[in-house]
């Protein structure tokens, strides 16, 4: 957009109750709606004062019934987890939350949640009751994130801190704790006093995000209209001090004044404490300097307020705060400074692992294996998605393809891979073809996951695999004739040279539901006996037994969760340790993690 300020300026009249009567020059009605949502203000503040350009456009009316859909979900969950904790005595506080409607703060990546750090234990014992994931591998000092997933998607993501804190604590949770109030709006959520609401999004904007949202801007005006002339700025000045960021309050609140003024024509700050920020400033030539820098610019939003002086600026605070010893301010350093080199480097350390989805066709194997692998990449976890058949890869693969290719009429991928049992059993029928056919099957499975799943979890990742060498096992089994000895020794074989996965899962499904899902599949007779034999190789092999029979929620959530929990009970590794970023090192483990996980490749 050209005219930088005007457009900001016009947008944010918005909000403020002085819209134009047509968008302004440069900005289109969709243009407005992905300012909004880059710097995450929320539609639903918008939904009935925006202006008719606005409220009329296709753009935001669909983007608005999505964020409404958001907040519903999000806010539904929340309320469970508030109740549930309400119930063990625990009151929480939605930290960036400043009061101004909606003040459940549902445009944040995740929900900000405070509880105090006593009830902390059991606080994070109720998410996991309550069927949320705890993301170690996400930790931080006195701060934990958790994810719920349904139905295939994350429906809830809540960060729990004990502390106000990105890395290092910048509160007084005391003082804090003291001044909360029930938003206005929303009686359910507890939000800070208008102080406390300051000083926490402040902070956030420039020693987390290193950026100033409009969001940010109008969370600290209703703060400070909210306050009025009664707003303890002796207070703000000594909880900062308290915990060495006096300095970089005092370059936040004028950076705030400077972009206030630029959108409303003036700032809500008065002159005496615009004053004596100004004389706080003054002080540390560098920040000076920042500010004038800023000041010249046009106020555009999201305003990037520069990564190497934030971090210097973060620095600063760690050497200069009291609440901590010499000692713990020179491993506070050494410690944000690895997570900032681990973080910068895109180096994400992690134990490999091989979890197996196996099962009879229709069970739901490809859904529940793909629905994982999204969930792993949204927890931060590196996973890959294999399928594999027998007789699909390598020599064997390139023969089936071309048979398949002077066969035009084969049926999808599943089904034209696998032949008929009967066509199988009579081309089988020859002992020599026989003896070859299986062992050359038996040796591809067993060369196909060395190098497809043995591999990256050594190299660290979590490779989820979409059938098996047990569903091969089955399929030959079915094939050859009774009293195949040698042939059925090639499956025994496959089956102890396979890697072992550290989660293995036999989906389980009754025949005529089966079917139902598959109408067009080639079904071989014996559909029960099938079944019985993944059943007997999962008790043989010690694999899970999952009933996919009904909604997918009702099998798949309990396998993501479970796959996540588990893999987060062996989170532990060296190479995370050199960063000090095992979970242990930033947090007393809960009694749950005493147990070992899957134990991959370290």
């Amino acid at each position: 957009m050209p005219e930088v300020i005007p457009v900001c300026r016009a947008l944010a009249g918005c909000v403020e109750g002085d819209p134009l009567a047509a968008p302004p020059v440069g900005c289109s009605p969709a243009d407005a709606t992905r300012w909004f949502q880059r710097n995450k203000y929320p539609l639903l503040a918008l939904a009935t004062s925006a202006p008719a350009w606005l409220a009329g456009d296709a753009t935001f009316q669909r983007e608005l019934a999505a964020e409404r859909a958001w907040y519903d979900t999000q806010r539904g969950e929340y309320l469970a987890v508030r109740d549930a904790w309400l119930e063990r005595g625990i009151v929480c506080l939605a930290i960036k939350s400043a009061g101004n409607a909606p003040s459940f703060p549902h445009t944040s990546d995740n929900i900000d949640i405070l509880v105090r750090r006593e009830h902390g234990p059991a606080a994070r014992d109720t998410l996991r009751r309550l069927g949320y994931v705890e993301l170690r591998n996400i930790e931080e000092p006195r701060k934990f994130l958790f994810r719920k997933f349904h139905d295939g998607r994350c429906v809830s993501a809540i960060h729990l801190h004990e502390q106000v804190g990105w890395e290092v604590g910048f509160m007084d949770e005391s003082a804090l704790w003291a001044r909360i109030r029930p938003a206005m709006d929303d009686p359910a959520v507890n939000v800070p006093s208008p102080e406390d609401a300051i000083l926490i999004n402040l902070a956030h904007a420039c020693y987390e995000n290193k950026l100033l949202r409009f969001n940010d801007v109008a969370r600290v005006r209703h703060a400070l209209r909210d306050a009025g002339d009664g707003l303890d700025w002796a207070y703000l000045e000594r909880v900062a001090a308290s915990r060495g960021w006096l300095d970089g309050l005092a370059f936040m609140l004028l950076v705030h004044a400077a972009v206030e003024t630029a959108l409303f024509g003036a700032t809500l700050i008065p002159r005496a404490a615009l004053e004596r920020l100004e004389q706080l400033v003054r002080a540390h030539e560098f920040i000076g300097r920042r500010l004038a820098a800023i000041r010249a610019q046009p106020a555009d939003l999201p305003l990037n307020l520069s990564y190497p002086f934030c971090k210097r600026l973060y620095y600063r605070k760690i050497l200069a705060d009291p609440a901590r010893t010499a000692g713990q301010r020179r491993y506070d350093v050494a410690a944000t400074l690895l997570a900032g080199i681990k973080l910068k480097s895109g180096l994400r350390p992690q134990p490999g692992a091989i979890v197996t989805i196996s099962g009879p066709d229709g069970s739901g194997k490809t859904a529940h294996a793909r629905a994982l692998v999204e969930a792993l990449d949204l927890a931060d976890i590196k996973a890959s998605y294999v399928w594999n058949r027998g007789g699909s890869t390598g020599l064997l693969g390139l023969v089936s393809r071309a048979r398949r290719r002077l066969r035009p009429a084969a049926a999808d991928r599943d089904s034209a891979a696998a032949d008929s049992v009967t066509r199988r059993r009579g081309r089988l029928a020859s002992p020599p073809a026989r003896f070859a056919w299986s062992w050359l099957v038996a040796a591809d499975q067993v060369g196909t996951y060395l190098l497809r799943a043995r591999l990256p979890a050594l190299r660290g990742r979590v490779v989820v695999l979409d059938r098996y060498a047990y569903d091969t096992a089955v399929e030959m089994d079915a094939s050859l004739p009774a009293g195949a000895r040698w042939s059925r020794l090639a499956i025994a074989a496959m089956l102890a040279l396979v890697p072992r996965p550290q989660l293995g899962y036999v989906l389980d499904v009754p025949p005529e539901t089966a079917r139902e899902r598959k109408r067009d599949e080639a079904w071989h007779p014996d559909l029960e006996g099938e079944r019985d034999a993944y059943r007997a190789l999962a008790q043989r092999f010690g694999l899970r037994t999952l009933s996919t029979e009904g909604a997918f929620a009702r099998s798949n959530d309990p396998l993501i969760r479970e796959v996540i929990m588990t893999y987060m009970r062996g989170f532990e590794t060296w190479r995370n340790a050199l960063f000090l970023a095992n979970p242990s090192q930033m947090n007393p483990p809960d009694r749950i993690w005493a147990g070992q996980g899957p134990g991959g490749a370290r």
